[in-house]
C-alpha cells in the first residue's frame, strides 16, 4: 500500500512539474503568435461593442488615405495608412499605435478626433499584427523599431519641421513610452501619449498570472516563461522595460490611466509618470472605465485631456 502511494504521489509530482514547465512554455509562445484572422476578428468585435462603423469612416476619410508599405532592416514589411487632412505631408501629425491582438483599424476613432484637431493621421500595423509581416509579437522590445522606421518615414515626408507625436493604447503605449525613452524618440518626438501602458513585460506577465481563476505559482510560472521567451526569442521579460526607458525621457507626456483596469493596473500608471524625470509630463486619471475604455466612457474628458496637453506642452 506504502509503495503504491509513493508511486502516485511520484506520478502526480512529475505530471504538475511537466504541466507547470508547459504552461511556462505557453506562456511565451501563445501571446506571442498572431494571425491577420485573429486580430481582424477582435477589432470588428472592439468596435462592434463600442457602436463604431468602420464603412463610415471609410466614406468620411477615403480621399485622405494615401497607403504606403516600408520594409525593415530584418525584412519584414509595415504597411502605412495615411492620412492627410489638408491634402499635405507639411501638417503637424500623429502617429497612432494600436494594442495586442488588434490592429490599425482598431484607432480609426482616435484618428478622427485628431483629424478634428487639424492633425494628420498615421496608422500602420505592429509587428504580427494585421497585414505586417513580422513572425512574433514582442511587446515593444522590436516595435519601438518599427515605431522609429514609421517616424523617419513620417519625417521623410515632410519640407519642413512640423510637430511630430505619438499615441499608443496597452502594448501601444508600452511601445510608445519605449520608444520616448530612445536616442530616436528623443530626437524625433515632440510628445508622447501613454493610454493604459504596462511598466515591463515582466510584470505584466506576472498581473496576468495572479488574475488566473484559480491560484498559480506566479514567480515560478514567470520564471519558466522568462526562459523560454529567451530561448525560443532571444530576449527576457526583463529586457522589455518601459519603466526603465521612460528614464531616459526628455520630451512632453501624458499618461492616460484608469483606476479599475484589469489588464494594466492603475499602479503601472504611476510608475511610468514618476519614472519621467522632468517636469513636461501629466498624468490624467479615469476613475470608472475599464481597459481601453476611457475614449468611449469619458470622451470629452478624454479629449480635452489631450487638447490642453498639447497647447500647454507642445504647441
Amino acid at each position: 500500500m506504502k509503495k503504491k502511494l509513493i508511486k502516485l504521489s511520484s506520478v502526480i509530482f512529475i505530471v504538475g512539474a511537466l504541466l507547470i514547465i508547459l504552461v511556462g512554455f505557453l506562456l511565451a509562445f501563445i501571446p506571442a503568435r498572431m494571425t491577420k484572422i485573429h486580430t481582424d476578428k477582435i477589432v470588428k468585435l472592439y468596435l462592434n461593442d463600442m457602436s463604431y462603423d468602420i464603412e463610415d469612416f471609410h466614406d468620411k476619410c477615403y480621399d485622405m488615405i494615401q497607403e504606403d508599405e516600408l520594409i525593415t532592416e530584418d525584412g519584414h514589411s509595415i504597411p502605412i495608412f495615411y492620412l492627410l487632412k489638408e491634402n499635405t505631408y507639411d501638417n503637424k501629425t500623429i502617429v497612432l499605435v494600436h494594442w495586442h491582438e488588434s490592429n490599425h483599424k482598431a484607432m480609426y476613432p482616435i484618428a478622427e478626433f485628431f483629424l478634428e484637431q487639424d492633425f494628420n493621421v498615421v496608422l500602420y500595423d505592429a509587428r504580427a499584427h494585421g497585414d505586417n509581416t513580422a513572425k512574433t509579437v514582442t511587446f515593444g522590445y522590436y516595435e519601438k523599431e518599427d515605431l522609429g522606421t514609421v517616424i523617419d518615414y513620417v519625417n521623410s515626408k515632410m519640407t519642413e519641421d512640423n510637430i511630430i507625436g505619438a499615441l499608443g493604447q496597452s502594448m501601444g503605449g508600452a511601445t510608445v513610452g519605449y520608444y520616448s525613452g530612445s536616442n530616436h524618440g528623443s530626437e524625433n518626438l515632440d510628445f508622447a501619449i501613454i493610454d493604459s501602458g504596462y511598466t515591463s513585460m515582466y510584470d505584466e506577465i506576472g498581473w496576468q498570472i495572479d488574475s488566473f481563476f484559480i491560484p498559480m505559482p506566479t514567480e515560478l510560472l514567470t520564471k519558466l516563461g522568462n526562459l523560454s521567451n529567451n530561448q525560443v526569442y532571444g530576449y527576457t521579460y526583463k529586457n522589455v522595460s518601459i519603466v526603465d526607458a521612460m528614464k531616459k525621457s526628455s520630451i512632453p507626456t501624458l499618461i492616460i490611466h484608469s483606476e479599475i483596469d484589469k489588464k494594466c493596473p492603475y499602479y503601472m500608471g504611476k510608475e511610468l509618470y514618476e519614472a519621467i524625470p522632468h517636469d513636461n509630463k501629466r498624468l490624467v486619471t479615469f476613475n470608472n472605465s475599464k481597459h481601453l475604455c476611457a475614449f468611449w466612457d469619458e470622451q470629452a474628458k478624454y479629449e480635452e485631456a489631450i487638447i490642453s496637453f498639447i497647447d500647454e506642452y507642445v504647441n
